[in-house]
């Protein structure tokens, strides 16, 4: 999980200086994947994504509607609720420590809720302890998540209703709430790692 992916990314830096996020630092320090003598810099959140692919696509057919760009990521999130017949759906590299390829970001039109929907490669034996977390850190009793087990796949798919987590905030941008969600992700990741 990220103890595996962040030493790995330590150790490939040689003792060179290193690129972390501030999560991926906090828990180095925590878990003393650092040595004494390595250099952190650590990456601003402005630049998190500064590798992303960002695309917008058609709810109904997955029709490309346009590549996104640094400036749409800018955006309010309330273009996605103005633009309800199309999600946004991103890559980049930062995701990997987390075990996620890809996050699309929509709002749910029948529940009037943003809703984020990530495939989150863990095995399915943490089924529980991933609940856990949710029920931890989510409203269930407003509305509830969905999380369901692809075996084909071998990842969980999640859905999350966004409104109702710990600590969201809707008048941000599409990409403040992208630095949302993968902070939750990675705590998410952070507590299954530490229950197993």
């Amino acid at each position: 999980m990220i103890t595996e992916k962040l030493s790995k990314k330590i150790n490939e830096a040689n003792g060179a200086e290193i690129n972390l996020l501030i999560e991926e630092k906090d828990y180095a320090e925590r878990h003393q994947l650092l040595s004494a003598e390595q250099k952190v810099v650590i990456t601003e959140k402005n630049e998190q994504f500064s590798d992303a692919i960002i695309e917008r696509f058609v709810k109904e057919t997955d029709e490309t509607v346009s590549k996104g760009t640094k400036e749409f990521f800018q955006s309010p999130l309330s273009h996605v609720k103005e633009n309800q017949t199309e999600y946004v759906y991103v890559e980049s590299k930062s995701f990997d420590i987390i075990n996620v390829d890809a996050i699309a970001l929509e709002f749910d039109e029948v529940f009037e809720v943003y809703t984020a929907m990530f495939g989150l490669a863990l095995q399915k034996k943490f089924g529980g302890s991933i609940r856990d977390y949710l029920n931890q850190h989510f409203d269930s009793e407003k509305m509830n998540y969905s999380l369901m087990f692809s075996g084909e796949d071998g990842l969980w798919e999640v859905n999350l209703p966004l409104n109702y987590m710990a600590g969201f905030n809707e008048d941000t941008t599409i990409e403040q709430t992208y630095q949302f969600l993968y902070s939750y992700i990675f705590s998410l990741v952070e507590a299954v790692e530490n229950n197993k």
